[in-house]
């Protein structure tokens, strides 16, 4: 069926870039090329349509998707996956370790969330509760 489909457009294209006058000649043209004769057998415009065999240069610059990468992530690995093609580590948290801030000068902690967390974990003199 593709090579129906493909045959058909092929004619088509070799048609509407060829005058009038010579349609008998594209056609004759386009049959060799589809039953097999070499590449040279063929009009320039199919030939050049078969040159390219569809790829285009916006392909190579496309930006992944995670549908791409894995169809079926979901949750967690998918927002893993999505870090992970923007060039950041989702897990990439380095834990604060002690000693904490102060009330004077508090402690930032990177956090997943969009919103800063920012705060002393102990009481009034400074040490930590249980």
């Amino acid at each position: 069926m593709w090579r129906r489909l493909t045959s058909s457009q092929l004619k088509a294209f070799a048609f509407g870039a060829v005058s009038a006058a010579s349609r008998r000649s594209a056609s004759s043209s386009a049959n060799r090329f589809i039953t097999g004769r070499p590449l040279a057998s063929a009009t320039p415009v199919a030939a050049t349509l078969l040159a390219h065999r569809g790829f285009s240069s916006e392909s190579a610059t496309t930006v992944k998707k995670v549908e791409d990468v894995m169809p079926i992530a979901t949750g967690h690995e998918r927002e893993e996956l999505e870090a992970e093609l923007e060039g950041r580590d989702l897990l990439d948290i380095n834990y604060p370790v002690g000693p904490f801030g102060t009330k004077e000068a508090p402690a930032v902690v990177k956090s997943y969330y969009d919103k800063r967390v920012v705060g002393c974990p102990g009481g009034e003199d400074g040490r930590s509760r249980s």
